[in-house]
């Protein structure tokens, strides 16, 4: 990363990250204490609690995500399948055209073509030995 910044926890896990065209600086003071010492000591004791309630948010909003991303990508495929459609209509509708520019000669037709299948063997080099 060139011009940005990068978050992390205190486990190590990375949390946000940001990138910019025009970066100069970062500024972070750590804030003041937030909790005396019982609110410190309460939240130690139901970290749990709060830990379960975290994981569920979370994973309620990787959901959420996800369901958006296959959202997404069922939409491209059934806009890649109409447009496939399309030009297979555009195709079969513009065969009688070309049958008629070709003499009536049909190219998608198989059995107007003939198929050899021809094998070319080379020696690149051999040896003889003589063995006793």
């Amino acid at each position: 990363m060139d011009n940005g910044y990068i978050i992390w926890s205190f486990q190590g896990k990375q949390i946000s990250q940001q990138s910019f065209e025009t970066f100069y600086q970062f500024q972070w003071r750590p804030r003041e204490k937030l909790f005396n010492k019982k609110e410190t000591a309460e939240v130690s004791k139901n970290l749990k609690k709060y830990e379960k309630q975290f994981n569920a948010f979370d994973e309620a909003k990787k959901r959420k995500l996800r369901l958006e991303e296959t959202r997404g990508k069922r939409k491209n495929r059934s806009a890649f399948r109409a447009t496939l459609a399309r030009l297979k209509e555009i195709r079969s509708n513009m065969k009688q055209e070309r049958m008629a520019l070709l003499n009536g000669y049909d190219s998608e037709d198989e059995s107007n073509f003939t198929t050899k299948e021809v094998t070319i063997e080379t020696i690149l080099s051999s040896k003889e030995e003589l063995v006793y």
